[in-house]
């Protein structure tokens, strides 16, 4: 990693711990900045805004989130075991993670805007997950044990699970 590079992670990890206690509305810039040991001009040199530093922050651990359940899923060899163990990782995985998703719903001025960026987040891992349960389904056709089913068939089969294990 270039020196760039571990600046900037440095300042979302900070900015991580600071929004898990705090949330995104109390965090300032400048507790990113002391928190991370680094100037406030250095935190704009490598971020617009804390709103920015939120798109980071998320993005990182929905990308975390999605590696650990398709880790878990790739690790089984049937259908049955690889759907249940991506509804049960998920659960985990979610229950792990509660207090950073937290301060994306937060009610205050942001609201809208933080979640507008949430959605547009939640939407990348949204087509990961959906690619994931395709290929968990494409094994058990192959397998024998669901019937070939057609592509529009599939593809509604594996959104509808995705939106039944969201809830």
């Amino acid at each position: 990693m270039d020196k760039d590079n571990v600046i900037s992670q440095s300042i979302i990890e900070a900015a991580k711990k600071l929004m898990q206690q705090y949330g995104l509305s109390k965090t300032t810039m400048e507790d990113i900045a002391k928190a991370a040991g680094k100037g406030k001009s250095t935190l704009y040199y490598h971020f617009k805004s804390k709103e920015e530093i939120f798109d980071e922050v998320i993005g990182q651990e929905m990308d975390s989130f999605f590696k650990e359940v398709k880790l878990a899923v790739d690790q089984e060899t049937t259908l049955h075991t690889k759907l249940k163990t991506y509804v049960v990782r998920k659960i985990q995985s979610l229950q792990q993670k509660v207090n950073l998703y937290r301060f994306a719903i937060e009610t205050d001025a942001l609201t809208l805007q933080i979640n507008t960026q949430f959605r547009r987040l939640r939407e990348r891992y949204d087509h990961q997950e959906v690619a994931l349960i395709l290929s968990i389904l494409e094994l058990g056709m192959t397998q024998g044990v669901i019937r070939q089913l057609k592509e529009a068939e599939l593809a509604m089969l594996a959104e509808l699970l995705v939106t039944w294990v969201r809830g």
